[in-house]
Parts: structure tokens; C-alpha cells; sequence
């Protein structure tokens, strides 16, 4: 099975172009030392050269190259959204951990064009770093039982509460963050959304030491104060707000991944080379079928999300497809550390120089595919949406709008 895509002679010429700019400006300085393979194990002065790099992107219009020019973006059709991914990801580079992609849908949707201009122009320019706010210590999957309070004062609003598993290495510019304006309110019809300034008094990050070593970080709000200014939407509109978010989030917007995974590709390689009572893992019957599996089902995902990519770039309205994006994304994840234990065994969970596949990277693998099943919405709240949107369920929904419909 040609699980390649062809390209005409037009977006060919583009690549060279993508190419040329890429090799100029995404080679970091040697001194600066190798990417570790956890975001969280990035030092400051690595993390500061990702923030330049996304300035860069930014200012060609590259760092979201399909969203509107006056507000940040390129302006480009998704299939230089494509070739420019794919250039990127071939010269290894570090990056600054920022979920532009979460709050810039909510915002362009809902946001005022004074909003457009002051908080999504920067971020998709590149110049502001955002955390998604969302979960807390008793509200994930379930975000209309948020507790974190925005209390009125005036044209200010009072928020108090916390945060946890929020954001990733070093520090935000802005959290992007849903909270309870009213408490009296039914459920769905009690949130404000807010884009809330990071540095502000009463707001404290703090680190958390995960397993999966990517620096998440719990955030305390005291009483800190944030203006009328930074609400989106209306101030209980706030559930239909994180709508277009979470339409991103759970897979809606589809995805850009390699052709040929670096994991299964380099596991593949590592079976062929590494003997065991004398012979290649390759030639164990059993591990060829792990790999062969393991090989297909990558590429499933990959061409479900690329679908996805193409529908939301071409204003062609979705229903399920988001959330099966997530669901088997979040299978293939687990599947994948499985059959990798399978056949590399010992190798898969060590990052020992001599013994540790891959350098490592398949023990980092196994840790990180351990939030599979939950990050972004577990594998029930998948299902549900899909049962919903397809017509099985109790209720109905609609995919909430995004930048497709609001473009």
C-alpha cells in the first residue's frame, strides 16, 4: 500500500523556497547543546532561541500560515500549511511550548476586531506565548464543573481558583482560561472565557514533576484582577466559547504528521540490527507482525488526520470526524507502546546509552503514551461526541464553528 501523497510542480516550487528559508534560519547553535528528548528538560537559553524562531515563522506568515493576513496568518491554502510542516520537521529545532492553536480559533470566532488585533495577531505572529488554562484538580473531561471564580468589580472581574497540568516548559504571556462568572446559572450557561495576562498580581505558576518530563505547571489565581477587556464573548457565554477550542482539541482541525514515523521507522531499523541469541529481532515471526501492525495503524492516523486537515482548510463541515481523529489517535498511541514493548522488550524501557533503542526515545515513548488515553479529552468523551454527531445518542450536537466557518 503507497501511503504517499503526490505533489504538483507549483507546490514543489513552493517547497524550495520553504526549504531554502528553513536551512538559513532553523539551524540553532551548536553551543546551545543537543534538544533533549523531554520539552521539559529544555534550558532557558534553547527555549528563548524556539520564541525567536516563532517571531521569525511569524513574521512570513509561516508560524499559522492558513489563517487571515490582517489578523497574523499567511493567508496560504492548506497545502502550503502542509509543505511548510514538513520542511520544518526535517532540521531538528527546539520549540517554545505555546497553545496558539487552542485559544486563536475562540478568538477569531468570537472575539472582538479589537481582540483580533491586540491578542491574535501577536500570538499567531509569534510574539505572545499561550497556556490552555482548562483543567483542574476536580473538573478535566468535565469542564462544566469548573470552580475557579471570576467575581464582578466593576468593569474588572475578581478570579480566584486553580489550575493544574497547565502549559508546559519556562513561561506564558497569556492563559487562555474558562471560569465560573455564575455560580447561579445552569450548567453551560455559567462560564466566561478569558484571555488573562500571565504576570498579573494574585497569579502564581508553579512546577509539577510528571512522569512524562514535559514541565506542566499548576496555576493559582488569589484574587487576581483582569479588565472586562480580556473576556471573549459574552459573560456567560463562555461554554459556547471553548467550543471552538475544543472542536481543534479533540481533532477537528486534522493534523500534519510525517510520512514515515520516526519511532516506527527507526524501531524497524533497530529490529534488523539488533541480534538476540544471535539473529535479527527482525526475523521473529511475531515481532514482524508487531511492526507491520504498528507500521499500518500510524499511517491510519496519519491519513485521518490529513482528511481532517484538508476538510477544515476547504470550509467542508464536519461532524464526527474530529473526535475519531482523537479516538484513534489515542489507540494508535496505546497500541503502539504496546507492540513496541512486545518486540523490543528491554530496549523499549531504558534510556542507557548502549542499551536504550533509539537513543532513548522509545523509553520516552512509552512514558508519554501513558495520557493517551485522557489528554485532550479521554477516549469515552470521544466516543460520546461521535455518538452524538452521528445520531445514536439521547442528544444532538453540531461541530462548534472554527476558523474554516468564520474565515
Amino acid at each position: 500500500m503507497d501511503f504517499k501523497p503526490e505533489y504538483t510542480k507549483e507546490q514543489e516550487e513552493f517547497r524550495k523556497e520553504v526549504r531554502a528559508w528553513v536551512e538559513e534560519n532553523a539551524r540553532y547553535p551548536e553551543e546551545l547543546g543537543p534538544i533533549p528528548l523531554s520539552s521539559g528538560d529544555m534550558s532557558r537559553e534553547m527555549w528563548l532561541w524556539g520564541r525567536d524562531f516563532q517571531r521569525k515563522l511569524g513574521a512570513k506568515g509561516w508560524y499559522y500560515p492558513t489563517y487571515p493576513k490582517e489578523y497574523g496568518g499567511g493567508g496560504l491554502s492548506g497545502d502550503k500549511d502542509i509543505i511548510i510542516k514538513e520542511e520544518l520537521r526535517r532540521v531538528e529545532h527546539p520549540v517554545a511550548y505555546s497553545m496558539v492553536s487552542m485559544a486563536a480559533p475562540a478568538l477569531l470566532v468570537y472575539g472582538t476586531e479589537e481582540q483580533k488585533q491586540r491578542l491574535l495577531k501577536p500570538m499567531l505572529r509569534g510574539e505572545m506565548v499561550a497556556w490552555q488554562a482548562f483543567t483542574e484538580p476536580g473538573a478535566g473531561s468535565d469542564l462544566a464543573s469548573l470552580q475557579t471564580r471570576a467575581v464582578r468589580d466593576g468593569d474588572d472581574f475578581i478570579i480566584t481558583g486553580e489550575k493544574c497540568f497547565i502549559g508546559g516548559h519556562h513561561e506564558p504571556d497569556v492563559l487562555w482560561a474558562p471560569v465560573m462568572t455564575d455560580p447561579d446559572a445552569p450548567r453551560h450557561m455559567n462560564l466566561g472565557a478569558f484571555v488573562i495576562p500571565a504576570n498579573l498580581p494574585g497569579i502564581s505558576i508553579r512546577f509539577q514533576n510528571l512522569v512524562i518530563r514535559e514541565g506542566k505547571r499548576a496555576v493559582t489565581f488569589e484574587g487576581a484582577r483582569v479588565s472586562r477587556e480580556y473576556l471573549v464573548g459574552g459573560e456567560t457565554q463562555g461554554w459556547r466559547v471553548i467550543q471552538s477550542s475544543l472542536e481543534i482539541e479533540h481533532g477537528g482541525g486534522g493534523s500534519v504528521l510525517p510520512e514515515d514515523d520516526p519511532i516506527v521507522t527507526g524501531a524497524l531499523e533497530f529490529c534488523k540490527k539488533t541480534l538476540r541469541n544471535g539473529v535479527p529481532l527482525s526475523s521473529d515471526p511475531a515481532i514482524q507482525k508487531e511492526m507491520v501492525d504498528l507500521y499500518i495503524e500510524a499511517n491510519v492516523h496519519r491519513l485521518i488526520g490529513m482528511r481532517n486537515h484538508w476538510m477544515h482548510n476547504n470550509n467542508v463541515p464536519g461532524t464526527y470526524h474530529g473526535s475519531q481523529n482523537s479516538l484513534v489517535g489515542k489507540y494508535t498511541a496505546l497500541r503502539s507502546a504496546v507492540k513496541l514493548l512486545n518486540a523490543l522488550g528491554p530496549f523499549a524501557l531504558t534510556v542507557d546509552p548502549k542499551w536504550g533503542a533509539l537513543e532513548g526515545k522509545v523509553e520516552d515513548h512509552q512514558r508519554h503514551t501513558l495520557g493517551s488515553d485522557h489528554r485532550g479529552g479521554t477516549i469515552d468523551v470521544q466516543k460520546v461526541i461521535i455518538a452524538r454527531r452521528i445520531g445514536i445518542s439521547r442528544t444532538r450536537e453540531r461541530a462548534a464553528p472554527t476558523r474554516a466557518q468564520a474565515g
